[in-house]
């Protein structure tokens, strides 16, 4: 079964009504029915990144649906200004397009398009349910759109799948990133980050260190071969269905002892439409030493698909050669376009209050 034909489309946009709202927990900042910027109607809580809560909303004038990320304005604008100008430097047909960002009604706030369907994590979870080349097909995805933004001079840091929608187009699965708040410019000085059960004093989950590479945490300046770490963790849990590593306990440490210290265990790479040549290149994704891992996405993603096409044409999946090229001749000119990109000046979060 395919992801698409899996895939529960989302109700249609409405109005909010009495029958919707929501207490506590499921409405931390108590603005169910109010309209956000005199146009964004909250409709719906649906959670929280590092910076921000999230909700659906409403455009009143264009009638669509949208993802706002808000926070109180006294807390956490200039995290939320980071996420904005990443997400805006960030153009890539993998990355969920912002439209607006601003300071208004004592918020701040940043509305992306809305995006139907289920996160990565919901589809690793249905195991055998989704295809082999469905996953590797996101795969590929993923380390297109890690060619452009490490094109562009940007780290992605954020793994968590839980962040990765997975919308069908087509009928065929189509990645798109959702959080980019965590992203840091290539070069940069990564901070120490809390364990992931704990919370900024906002309430805000932090960063989980199920996907860090080791000089992630060892505070060492950003690098995309980081990037190439946290990917090689993700797709052997995509693929695999199990982790790389055996933490020997339950809590964020365990898993920092194991990106430091412990060797990758065995794995089972069964499947029959596992590509036999994958283990190898999932091992050298993991490797300790960051200069012994791929040079680049690039090379990354050139290996993968030297390994899968065969496998992929072999079994007859929807994947093709022509596609792959598809794939390379638009990230080429993501990267081409990338100097324009950077010289143009970032979409920040003015306050809109006056007017």
């Amino acid at each position: 079964m395919t992801v698409a034909e899996q895939e529960k489309s989302d109700p249609p946009s409405r109005p909010a009504t009495a029958a919707d709202s929501r207490s506590g927990d499921d409405d931390p900042l108590g603005i169910f029915g109010r309209t956000i910027a005199g146009r964004f109607a909250v409709v719906r809580y649906l959670g929280s990144t590092s910076v921000a809560h999230i909700y659906r909303a409403v455009h009143t004038l264009m009638e669509q649906p949208c993802f706002l990320k808000i926070a109180p304005a006294d807390e956490v604008p200039e995290s939320l200004k980071r996420e904005a100008q990443s997400t805006a430097r960030a153009n890539h047909a993998s990355v969920l397009r912002m439209f607006d960002a601003g300071l208004k009604d004592g918020f701040a706030y940043l509305a992306q398009e809305w995006s139907n369907g289920p996160n990565l994590r919901a589809i690793m979870n249905r195991g055998s349910d989704v295809s082999i080349p469905d996953l590797l097909d996101l795969a590929l995805q993923l380390l297109d759109a890690l060619v452009a933004l490490h094109g562009m001079g940007i780290c992605l840091r954020a793994f968590d799948p839980e962040r990765i929608l997975v919308p069908s187009r087509n009928g065929r699965p189509q990645l798109r990133l959702f959080d980019l708040s965590r992203i840091s410019m290539v070069g940069e000085q990564l901070a120490r980050e809390k364990a992931e059960e704990s919370r900024h004093p906002t309430g805000f989950k932090v960063r989980s260190t199920r996907y860090m590479a080791p000089e992630e945490i060892r505070e060492l300046p950003a690098q995309p071969t980081s990037d190439l770490y946290s990917f090689g963790v993700l797709l052997c849990e995509m693929i695999t269905g199990e982790y790389p590593y055996q933490p020997r306990g339950k809590g964020p440490t365990s898993y920092v002892v194991s990106h430091l210290r412990d060797d990758v265990r065995p794995v089972v790479f069964e499947k029959p439409a596992i590509p036999q040549d994958l283990p190898g290149i999932v091992m050298r994704l993991l490797t300790k030493d960051p200069e012994q891992r791929f040079a680049s996405a690039e090379e990354c993603r050139r290996a993968l698909e030297d390994v899968i096409v065969p496998d992929m044409v072999r079994l007859n999946t929807p994947a093709k050669r022509h596609t792959l090229e598809a794939w390379r001749s638009r990230v080429r000119n993501e990267v081409r376009r990338s100097s324009y990109l950077q010289s143009q000046p970032p979409i920040g979060l003015e306050d809109s209050s006056a007017g």
